[in-house]
C-alpha cells in the first residue's frame, strides 16, 4: 500500500518534533552544580580527590548531575560556608575553623593530640560526625557531603628550629583555627589568624615568621623557599576539619536516586581518599624540603610531654563551649572520639 507523499512528510515532521522534545526533556532533567574552587592547580585534594569525584558524580548519575568548576572562587575562602548556604555557589569546600565561635561542637576533631595519621583520621572524622554530631545541626542550610581532616598541622618557620617550648616564644605564626590560636598563645608565640591562601604573601613580606600547615601544602602553596625549619610534633598539636558541602535546597532538588548515588561516593569514601592523598603528599613534601636544604626535625618525647601539659586548657575550654551549645556530656563525647580513632588504627 502506497502512503501519500503528504502523509510521509507529516510523519517526518512529527518524528523530528518528538526527538527535539525528548532532547529538551533530557536537558531539563540535568542538574548543573556550580563549584566554587579555591585550591591551586596541582594541589593534592583538588587533583587526586575532588576532580575525580566530580567525574564520578556525573558517571553514577548517568549524566543527570554535572558539576561546573567556576573559574575563580566565589567570595573569600573563609566565607565559603555562607557562599553555599546563600546559593551564590552550589558546591564548596569550607573550613569551619576559619569562622571561630560558629561551629563550636565540631571543634572536637581539632583538639590537640588526637592523632597524626590522615589515613586513619579523615574517615574516622566523617563516621564520628554522622553518628554523634550531625544531630546538633551546626551546618543548617548546607548539606555536608563529607566531613574530614587533612594532614595534621605541623610547624614551619624561617627563624629557628623548634626544639623546646621556649623556642615558640615571640614567633609570629599563622593559625588556621581556634585551637591552634589558643595553642600558640599558651606557648608564647604570636598567632595571626589567616586562611592558607594568604600565607605566601604574609611570609614573603615578613609579616609572618612561620605557619602551622599540613606538610603537603608547603610545596602546593609554593612556600618551600620561604621556610627554613620544619618541626614534626608526634600526635599533632591540632587538625583542621574541612567539609565538602552543597546548598541544602539544591541538594533536595536532586532526585532521591541520584542523591543516594552521590552519597555512596562521598562521606567516608571521599574522606578515605583525602587521607591517602595527604599521607602521600606529606612524604613528598618533607623530601622536597630536605632536598632544598631545609631542616626537618621531630620533637623529642620529653618536649611532647611538656606540650601536652601546657595545652590542657584547650580541651577544658572546648568542654565548656560544647556544654553551652547543648552537649550533655562533652567528656564522654571526647572519650568516644578517641576510642573511635584508636579502633581505626
Amino acid at each position: 500500500m502506497l502512503i501519500p507523499k503528504s502523509l510521509r512528510r507529516l510523519a517526518a515532521v512529527l518524528a523530528a518534533a518528538g526527538c527535539a522534545f525528548a532532547a529538551a526533556g533530557a536537558s531539563a532533567q540535568t542538574t548543573v552544580l556550580k563549584y566554587s574552587n579555591w585550591l591551586p592547580a596541582g594541589q593534592a585534594m583538588r587533583v587526586q580527590v575532588i576532580e575525580p569525584w566530580i567525574a564520578e558524580v556525573e558517571k553514577v548519575t548517568q549524566g543527570r548531575v554535572k558539576i561546573d568548576t567556576l573559574p575563580k572562587v566565589v567570595g573569600t575562602v573563609p566565607a565559603q560556608f555562607d557562599v553555599a548556604r546563600d546559593g551564590q555557589a552550589d558546591l564548596v569546600v569550607f573550613i569551619p575553623g576559619y569562622t571561630p565561635n560558629r561551629f563550636d561542637i565540631l571543634e572536637i576533631a581539632q583538639l590537640p593530640f588526637l592523632g597524626d595519621n590522615p589515613e586513619v583520621l579523615a574517615p574516622a572524622v566523617d563516621r564520628f560526625y554522622r553518628r554523634h554530631l550531625a544531630s546538633y545541626n551546626e551546618f543548617k542550610g548546607v548539606h555536608p557531603l563529607s566531613v574530614y581532616v587533612v594532614s595534621p598541622g605541623q610547624l614551619f618557620n624561617r627563624v629557628r628550629p623548634i626544639r623546646t617550648l621556649a623556642d615558640f616564644k615571640g614567633l609570629k605564626m599563622r593559625s588556621p583555627q581556634a585551637s591552634a590560636t589558643q595553642a600558640l598563645t599558651l606557648l608564647g608565640a604570636v598567632p595571626v589568624s589567616k586562611p592558607v591562601s594568604e600565607t605566601y604573601e604574609l611570609l614573603s613580606s615578613g609579616v609572618l615568621d612561620g605557619t602551622f600547615m599540613p606538610p603537603e601544602s608547603i610545596p602546593a602553596f609554593k612556600l618551600t623557599e620561604l621556610v627554613s625549619h620544619a618541626t614534626i610534633v608526634p600526635g599533632a598539636i591540632y587538625n583542621t576539619v574541612l567539609v565538602l558541602g552543597i546548598n541544602e535546597d539544591k541538594w533536595k532538588a536532586i532526585s532521591q536516586a541520584d542523591r543516594d548515588a552521590i552519597t555512596r561516593i562521598s562521606g567516608e569514601a571521599f574522606a578515605r581518599n583525602i587521607g591517602k592523598a595527604y599521607a602521600n603528599g606529606d612524604k613528598a613534601a618533607f623530601e622536597t624540603l630536605r632536598k632544598a636544604g631545609k631542616s626537618v626535625e621531630t620533637l623529642s618525647p620529653a618536649v611532647v610531654a611538656e606540650l601536652k601539659t601546657a595545652l590542657q586548657p584547650i580541651e577544658k575550654d572546648w568542654i565548656e563551649k560544647a556544654r553551652k551549645k547543648g552537649v550533655a556530656d562533652p567528656q564522654k563525647l571526647l572519650d568516644q572520639m578517641r576510642a573511635d580513632i584508636a579502633a581505626g588504627r
